[in-house]
């Protein structure tokens, strides 16, 4: 079986093979849009009556069927997300048998849920990761984003009880109004436990949960979310790194990428992971490039996994982004992609606004950044 966490530059190389072959090498099954947390600016969750109105939840059964396909196409990265994976029935059971298949398998969670006996399971059947959003620094961040009281304890205590277990955690943090003020606090965690944190300013419209919501969330405004993206820098860079960092921003250069896409270059079409090497197939059995989008898509419970691969790859070479994007000046430190662009105007080739008005104010603050530290030497 091979099933062990595979070294960074053998896994850049596998994704560099994968994208000029366009194998799919990684991809997630989201298994379910439930969750015990309702946080404000999900673009996922679900009741059971939305859930049941909005379509036919996809069976074990066909995850596994799904699984085989992918696995004979290449897949060897999968991540296991929701919703909140450890709320659902089957979970255990699907996580163990893709385990056994030989999957390299990470798991997305908000750990309110991992007690010692979800522990002593997955000790058995070690996961590469389980990353797990950290909404807040304490109880009253989490009641006021999550309408979860408890949520801060329960979550520090599954991450500790992860850790003592030799399994690996990773901290994403979801910046909005509700828990600006905890940003240091939530680094200061992470430090304090040597775990990597993974803060995001911006946040996508939930178009996947509300077709009405283009263009809108309950977030920061762009101002504010740019202010908060130099905030989070600063906490996970040393002063020296960081000046760098302002300095190659000035410059026009950002080392600092969010590397969850991993964009190759920049262009008219996209240049992402998305729909070449990478999948998403939603909790109702869709096929996306990107689990931000609605489009493209394909249903592969109905024809096959690798049919409908192919058509999202064909579907995905025909998207252009915005012309007015490929040739900005500041679009090396613009975090803009096709699925902003479609989240934030309905469209992979509308400019999105929202993304301009931030890379706008995150210029701004690097400017004022590095004077005072001219000012400093």
């Amino acid at each position: 079986m091979y099933n062990e966490v595979i070294k960074p530059q053998l896994t850049e190389y596998l994704y560099r093979k994968a994208y000029i072959s366009k194998t799919p090498l990684s991809g997630a099954f989201e298994i379910s849009p439930l969750c015990n947390m309702d946080c404000k600016m999900c673009y996922v969750k679900m009741t059971k009556e939305q859930m049941n109105k909005a379509g036919r939840k996809t069976t074990f059964d066909e995850w596994i069927d799904l699984a085989k396909q992918a696995k004979e196409m290449g897949t060897l990265f999968l991540l296991i997300t929701g919703g909140e994976p450890f709320l659902d029935n089957d979970f255990k059971r699907l996580y163990i048998e893709l385990y056994n298949m030989g999957f390299i398998i990470s798991i997305n969670s908000n750990a309110t849920l991992i007690d010692e006996k979800q522990v002593e399971w997955l000790s058995k059947y070690k996961p590469r990761c389980v990353n797990v959003t950290l909404y807040g620094a304490s109880n009253e961040t989490y009641k006021e984003l999550c309408n979860n009281p408890k949520g801060f304890d329960q979550a520090t205590r599954g991450i500790k009880l992860l850790k003592e277990a030799g399994i690996q955690v990773k901290i994403n943090a979801s910046i909005t109004q509700y828990n600006q003020n905890d940003i240091e606090k939530i680094h200061e965690f992470g430090k304090e436990n040597d775990l990597v944190v993974q803060a995001g300013t911006y946040m996508y419209p939930p178009l996947r949960r509300d077709k009405n919501s283009i263009g809108k969330n309950d977030r920061l405004t762009p101002e504010e979310a740019a202010k908060n993206f130099i905030r989070v820098r600063k906490c996970r860079m040393n002063e020296e790194r960081f000046k760098k960092y302002i300095e190659g921003m000035q410059n026009g250069f950002s080392s600092d990428k969010d590397d969850e896409c991993y964009v190759l270059e920049q262009g008219e079409s996209m240049k992402c992971r998305a729909g070449v090497s990478t999948f998403w197939i939603t909790w109702d059995g869709r096929m996306m490039a990107c689990g931000m989008m609605n489009e493209p898509v394909e249903y592969p419970i109905k024809t096959s996994f690798d049919e409908a691969w192919k058509n999202i790859v064909k579907k995905r070479d025909e998207i252009r982004l915005p012309l007015k994007c490929a040739n900005c000046e500041d679009k090396q430190i613009c975090n803009a992609c096709a699925a902003t662009s479609y989240t934030e105007t309905g469209s992979v080739s509308g400019v999105p606004t929202y993304m301009c008005e931030m890379t706008k104010y995150i210029k701004e603050e690097v400017d004022k950044i590095a004077n005072e530290i001219m000012e400093e030497a």
